[in-house]
């Protein structure tokens, strides 16, 4: 009996009861802190759009821009997985702090404030210096089924990619890295046999010269500043918002999900469809719907 009580293996964990109370001890308040939230990085008053914003619906940026209330609001759960990545960036800068110590010559910067386009504003994760040679870092986490994926062949996401480049791109750089920090290690039998180091059992890397990611950053940097230019009129000196709905539900022009000029036709599932002339060239669904903080206001819109 008492074997049975500490195995726990066919006990399910405490939730709510049948009336919908709070019955977790620990996790209620974690999530309460969490559920929060945190205030967004500072940006000028004359910048509109964020880095952050890389490879989104073009729909969504809108609404964003408009100060559209969403419909799909994040959760304490989403704050959280948020936050993990907050934890490991605080842990990493001891460690880069270490490494500049000893390495002369190299000068680092971090969360460098960058203008990126007409309208954009951003915060970079380090940049480094060594003598007239700039690389700009972008660090992100990730689970470990992605961290698979991407060092599978898939590479980082071009999310990843398309932020890093805006600000290789507005920093002048020489150099861009894509780093991941992995929320969950390969098993050593996992990391032999794929031919993986300790080390990149926890990370990875990519490099991107100036030649690589500045056809990217230019692409994205003229796609945000259209969308800010069509959501603004001019009444005299007073800029006046047009409504997001004008905006229609496309992606960035070098996703490699999704090809430029396909367009969201079911929010609901993901659905795009990809029309010339009449003719249907392609088709297929995206993910991003089901994370995006507008989908039901899009859905029925």
């Amino acid at each position: 009996m008492i074997k049975k009580i500490l195995d726990g293996s066919s006990r399910p964990p405490v939730t709510l009861d049948e009336n919908g109370n709070e019955r977790r001890i620990i996790l209620s308040h974690i999530g309460e802190a969490f559920a929060e939230g945190t205030p967004a990085p500072s940006m000028p008053d004359e910048k509109i759009w964020r880095g952050s914003m890389a490879a989104s619906c073009s729909r969504q940026i809108a609404y964003r821009l408009c100060d559209t209330e969403p419909s799909n609001p994040l959760t304490g759960a989403d704050y959280w997985r948020f936050g993990l990545g907050t934890m490991v960036h605080t842990q990493l800068k001891p460690a880069i702090d270490k490494w500049l110590d000893e390495e002369e010559g190299v000068t680092a910067i971090e969360e460098a404030e960058v203008e990126i386009g007409e309208h954009g504003y951003g915060h970079i994760d380090l940049t480094l210096i060594a003598g007239d040679k700039k690389i700009v870092v972008e660090l992100k986490t990730i689970n470990g089924t992605g961290f698979k994926k991407a060092i599978g062949g898939e590479g980082p996401r071009h999310s990843a990619l398309v932020q890093g480049a805006m600000y290789a791109h507005a920093s002048d750089a020489d150099l861009l890295i894509i780093c991941y920090l992995t929320m969950e290690l390969l098993s050593p039998s996992y990391a032999t046999a794929k031919g993986f180091d300790n080390t990149g059992r926890f990370g990875a890397e990519w490099h991107f010269t100036k030649e690589e990611f500045t056809p990217i950053a230019e692409a994205e940097i003229n796609r945000l500043d259209w969308i800010t230019e069509s959501l603004v009129t001019w009444d005299g000196d007073e800029a006046v918002l047009k409504e997001a709905t004008e905006i229609p539900k496309m992606f960035s022009e070098y996703d490699p999900e999704i090809p430029w000029g396909a367009e969201i036709t079911d929010p609901s599932t993901g659905a795009w469809m990809l029309e010339e002339d009449g003719s249907l060239l392609g088709k297929g669904r995206t993910w991003m719907c089901n994370y995006c903080n507008y989908q039901d206001k899009c859905v029925n819109e």
